[in-house]
């Protein structure tokens, strides 16, 4: 293990290795809390390390006073899954194995995410301390291998023996336990903390290795995903197929983006690249999706919403909410809706799913179902837009009084909002207006020239809008 300032977690992650691993070798790299106390209750080894914004290197210090036959890799913030005790002194005993490609639970606060190229599933509850995490998504590295002074680990940052493994021509496969790591559970600033850290991290690896196309794939993927700058994931992703054109990564990530620029047709040729079989298929067939509902293809964006489905082996109900919002698009209403609202009540806090629903409303010309969502929505939300646009629908129904209510909700919510004030101010001036309820309202200006108009005139536009 490396190891600073996890006091915290360290215990719970070395008791789950307590009766399976015969030394702890923990690498210090400047630790101002506990973490060392804790680590002697366990018997382990600490040697302190300088930290030189380098993670191979200090992994590579902790190798050194290793004196076991195999190595097994642990960060303060994961735990081994107590399976794994039974299965690992069998994985030792195959002769031409040099390492074990382990299976990593990572648990995510929300339903529905994704880590690198693979999309969450939902929680089992198997371990306790995840117990109220929603879902997690599975990533893979080599966490148990031979020591041998010639496996070590390469990359300042996501480091990896895999490369060392198989040149000594030991095989690689995959352990038939793993590892519950916890870290995206941690508190936003944390969390926040971290991604700047590790962006720095993968700055300085692309200097230091400017020809590494993976580098370049995992730098664009921290630009893009965690700090939303998809031009900047475009220029790495693009830096990494001039370097390597069958980096599939690259591909899938670079369509990713296409998607959510609106660059459909582009997102389809770059999906095309990406000829990948596994477990990358369905979030593929799900882009796909994406990119030809833009394109207003709906049959074809619902056979790859379904497609997707089957391939994920689970009732997904933002799928199911996808695969609706096209059958309304394409004319499919009945069947579409039913999809919607069933996909609803299985995601009650999903925002994208009730929003389609709202929409497939409008198009359906089921207003008073899309107002109710659309409210629901407003008061679920911290923005003063839903609250617009909730106003708007009902005034597409001359739901005057709820058009008014709902705004002084969110000017009770949004005080500086001149939008919400101005939309307040037109629903009271108009001939069904209820002018007690403005007197009873905070006051209202007409200095904004945003009104309950351009409002109304969102329900319509919102019949067009697409919804990814």
């Amino acid at each position: 293990m490396i190891v600073k300032n996890g006091a915290e977690t360290l215990r719970q992650s070395l008791e789950s290795v307590r009766g399976v691993v015969h030394q702890i070798v923990i690498a210090d790299t400047g630790s101002t809390d506990n973490t060392c106390a804790i680590a002697r209750e366990f018997g382990a080894d600490i040697i302190s390390v300088p930290w030189e914004n380098d993670f191979a290197k200090a992994r590579n210090a902790a190798l050194g006073p290793l004196k076991t036959d195999w190595v097994f890799v642990l960060d303060a913030d994961e735990e081994l899954d107590a399976d794994a005790k039974h299965k690992i002194p069998l994985l030792m005993q195959a002769a031409d194995i040099g390492g074990y490609i382990t299976p990593i639970r990572n648990y995510v606060n929300i339903r529905f995410s994704r880590g690198w190229d693979r999309t969450s599933v939902p929680n089992d509850g198997c371990h306790p301390r995840a117990k109220h995490a929603p879902a997690y998504f599975v990533h893979e590295n080599c966490r148990f291998f031979r020591r041998d002074p010639k496996i070590y680990f390469t990359g300042r940052v996501h480091e990896l023996v895999e490369n060392q493994v198989t040149a000594l021509g030991y095989k690689l496969t995959f352990a038939s336990f793993f590892i519950h790591h916890f870290g995206q559970l941690a508190e936003d600033q944390k969390r926040d903390e971290k991604a700047v850290f590790y962006r720095d991290l993968l700055r300085l690896r692309v200097q230091d290795l400017p020809n590494d196309p993976l580098g370049w794939v995992q730098l664009g993927l921290q630009e893009y995903e965690v700090f939303k700058n998809p031009e900047e994931g475009l220029r790495c992703f693009g830096k990494a197929l001039t370097l390597n054109s069958r980096i599939n990564e690259a591909w899938l990530f670079t369509a990713m983006i296409y998607v959510d620029l609106g660059k459909n047709q582009e997102a389809l040729t770059a999906l095309e690249c990406d000829r990948r079989e596994g477990p990358v298929t369905a979030l593929r067939e799900q882009l796909k999706g994406d990119a030809l509902l833009g394109l207003n293809r709906f049959m074809e964006a619902r056979q790859a919403y379904r497609r997707a489905m089957k391939l994920s082996g689970v009732d997904d109900p933002l799928l199911e909410s996808k695969i609706g919002y096209t059958e309304v698009k394409a004319g499919q209403k009945s069947t579409g809706l039913a999809k919607l609202r069933r996909a609803a009540r299985s995601a009650p806090g999903v925002f994208a799913i009730h929003d389609r629903l709202m929409k497939a409303c409008i198009m359906a010309d089921r207003l008073p179902e899309a107002a109710e969502v659309a409210e629901n929505l407003a008061k679920a939300s911290a923005n003063p837009k839903f609250f617009l646009r909730a106003a708007s629908i009902h005034a597409q129904t001359q739901q005057w009084q709820k058009a008014a209510n709902i705004l002084a909700h969110g000017i009770s919510l949004f005080p500086q909002s001149p939008e919400l004030r101005a939309a307040l101010t037109e629903v009271a001036r108009s001939p069904h207006g209820n002018s007690q309820q403005t007197a009873q309202s905070p006051q209202v200006t007409s200095e904004s020239q945003a009104d309950v108009g351009v409002a109304r005139g969102a329900a319509a536009t919102s019949r067009e809008e697409s919804c990814r």
